[in-house]
């Protein structure tokens, strides 16, 4: 069941933006006054400074994955076996390192905790796990080597590889289980859902918890995709294809029910005026309350240039602060 939390936060109808521009970011700013939980009046559009030209916002990196932890963002460009480790402020700086994983991997969600990366790839249906050694100082100096990663066997999981697969990924609260999203799954016969399973990790593999959350669409173009915490609350981003509506929505980790926390529609669209592609997938929260927002800003087939060509449909990294 899905419904707007209108007692608590007004979902906006319209919103009259008028763009300002500084030095890296450009942010949009409205005639009204914050209502959700984040200040879309104050968000920023930001431009990273890769450390590799090749991947920056000007190319198609297919940018889906995204988290946060102790002040560094975290994203995948989906089909260039690539981390984007950035740093979180108002210039972020990124670099950028290989990992190994089977070849055409989509890499979709990303989630870190206590020096462990976890992803999950759309094309083969998996899941694996990065082992950082140093933690985030693995990427001090110059030239890490590329990342491994391992996959971790789903047991008792119904997820194939496809175009409509496997999304996002966060680790539990406890640290002791994943969450893992499959975007959608159905027909318009049936009626579509979005799912989550809960994996508990037992020697190298991950074995299903029950089974899956089943999150309710009200039609098959609608779909879950990036899973974060706000604190204790598992929020997800859900979007409706093509471009149409966004929203952030509370996830009930028991029932499936989703609350709609916020809707970002009217901004999401808006940005396409500036250059920015806005099919936004991954999202995270930072130490301060902010939201971040990553997108994906190509649609291609299997790839195998080792990178990305330039587009003119730039790589959206959103920062929307905390509403005062």
């Amino acid at each position: 069941m899905i419904r707007d939390r209108k007692s608590r936060w007004l979902i906006p109808m319209a919103m009259l933006a008028v763009v300002c521009v500084m030095t890296t970011a450009s942010c949009r700013t409205t005639t009204e006054a914050p209502t959700g939980p984040w200040d879309v009046s104050r968000a920023e559009n930001l431009e990273w400074q890769p450390d590799d030209a090749r991947f920056g916002q000007g190319f198609a990196l297919e940018t889906s994955g995204l988290a946060f932890e102790e002040g560094v963002l975290w994203a995948t460009s989906e089909k260039y076996a690539r981390l984007l480790v950035m740093s979180s402020g108002d210039e972020p700086v990124a670099r950028v390192v290989d990992i190994e994983v089977p070849t055409h991997a989509e890499l979709e969600g990303l989630a870190i905790r206590d020096g462990r990366i976890y992803l999950c790839d759309e094309a083969h249906g998996a899941v694996y796990r990065v082992d950082l050694e140093d933690g985030i100082g693995h990427f001090e100096g110059t030239g890490p080597k590329p990342l491994v990663a391992v996959e971790l066997p789903l047991v008792d999981v119904e997820v194939e590889g496809g175009k409509i697969g496997v999304e996002g990924i966060e680790v539990s609260l406890d640290g002791t289980a994943l969450f893992v999203l499959l975007e959608r799954s159905g027909d318009e016969t049936t009626g579509c859902v979005s799912r989550i399973w809960r994996l508990h990790m037992e020697k190298g593999r991950l074995r299903a918890d029950g089974d899956s959350l089943e999150i309710a669409l009200e039609d098959c173009n609608w779909r879950l995709t990036g899973l974060a915490w706000e604190g204790d609350q598992l929020l997800g981003l859900k979007t409706q294809y093509p471009g149409s509506r966004y929203e952030i929505v509370e996830i009930n980790t028991q029932t499936g029910e989703i609350v709609v926390a916020q809707d970002l529609t009217a901004y999401l669209r808006g940005v396409r005026d500036d250059g920015w592609g806005n099919n936004v997938e991954g999202i995270a929260i930072a130490d301060d309350g902010a939201l971040w927002l990553i997108g994906d800003n190509a649609v291609t087939g299997v790839i195998d240039d080792p990178y990305p060509p330039p587009t003119d449909e730039r790589a959206l990294l959103l920062r929307i602060p905390r509403s005062k």
